[in-house]
């Protein structure tokens, strides 16, 4: 680009917005298949020498307080690029531990390219790198799962988590040496979930002809999860108005409006009790779409169940407050209670992000 006549960077891509995690970010403009070039990292080609001065500056310039942002690229063994300029407009995207973005170098120039399908409205992010030196300087707020709360490489976050445990550890001290500990389950019951379905599902209810739409939830297998995992996201409370955990018959019925006679005849297991479920968590929540799970997470022979199974529903109102509604099974034949949990948070999160692509017409909340 020429310094003559400096122009921000476009992308039909892409989009400046405020960003949750710092400042302002790039988003989605519209869906973004995996290993698509979004937009051009752009700046000022300078040398080992220049690059290094310019560290130093921002290093006393973040000690007094001021903006510790680095921009800085590698372009070679001789030559660095410096995004530090206004018309440089992937300078604005942030970072992530969990990246939908990836850094490429194309014909000596840097690109921001998709590493998997971006939804319309997500925030585009990439993995800084940072090195280890010095990496207390730049904490992350990026929110993922993976973040060890600084932006680092990949491959040493594992230093700060142990050393975290560390810590933790010598807090705890020998106190606990002599006392009886609590069993733990050794398998986390938020599960290895996926982070993009997430962020996706965050840019169904928020941008483009899904905005303004809330949420509300009602569990019964799932005991929270989904309202877990939810909470996860940065601004989940513009749309997400909140869930009901509602294990006996008694619960659904009282608290979410299931029919009785209904819950009664099936153990309160059936794709129509789900959907019960759904509307009753939205109607008292005050939400235009509701999703429940309801089912077995492990086997019981009271009632039959050899194998774990689950029902889910999603409830959206529609047209004229017409309620529209969809549902789906998940089965868990060999899973332990809480594989199963996990699994059925996992699909329902996921079958959120596929029936919610598109609201219903002239939908209201």
């Amino acid at each position: 680009m020429s310094k003559k006549n400096p122009k921000p960077t476009t992308s039909p891509w892409a989009r400046k917005a405020d960003s949750a995690v710092h400042g302002y970010g790039l988003y989605a403009a519209k869906d973004i298949p995996a290993g698509t070039k979004v937009i051009e990292y752009v700046g000022e080609k300078i040398t080992k020498a220049e690059s290094d001065r310019r560290d130093e500056v921002r290093r006393a310039r973040q000690e007094k307080g001021g903006d510790g942002c680095v921009y800085l690229f590698e372009l070679n063994k001789r030559y660095d690029l410096d995004g530090d300029v206004e018309w440089n407009t992937a300078r604005l995207i942030n970072h992530s531990c969990d990246p939908n973005c990836d850094t490429d170098y194309v014909d000596g120039g840097i690109w921001i390219s998709a590493v998997r399908n971006i939804a319309a409205g997500e925030e585009l992010n990439y993995d800084y790198g940072f090195d280890w030196e010095n990496y207390e300087e730049h904490p992350c707020r990026c929110g993922a799962p993976t973040c060890c709360g600084f932006i680092l490489k990949k491959e040493f976050r594992w230093r700060v988590r142990r050393a975290q445990a560390q810590a933790k550890a010598e807090k705890k001290g020998e106190e606990a040496s002599n006392k009886k500990s609590h069993y733990r389950h050794p398998i986390n019951p938020m599960g290895e979930f996926d982070w993009g379905d997430l962020m996706r599902l965050k840019a169904r209810l928020t941008t483009g002809a899904g905005a303004g739409r809330t949420l509300a939830v009602a569990e019964s297998l799932t005991a929270g999860q989904i309202q877990s995992r939810i909470g996860l996201i940065s601004g989940a409370s513009n749309f997400f108005r909140g869930g009901i955990t509602a294990y006996t018959i008694d619960a659904k019925v009282s608290q979410l409006g299931v029919n009785r006679k209904l819950a009664e005849d099936c153990n309160a297991v059936s794709p129509k009790v789900a959907e019960q479920m759904a509307k009753g968590a939205a109607t008292k929540l005050g939400a235009s779409i509701g999703v429940a799970t309801t089912g077995y997470a492990e086997p019981d022979s009271a009632n039959g169940v050899k194998h774990p199974f689950a029902f889910w529903a999603i409830a959206q109102k529609g047209p004229g407050r017409k309620w529209s509604y969809k549902t789906g099974k998940v089965s868990g034949k060999g899973l332990s209670r809480v594989a199963m949990q996990a699994k059925v948070a996992d699909k329902v999160i996921a079958a959120m992000v596929k029936t919610l692509k598109s609201p219903p017409r002239e939908s209201r909340s």
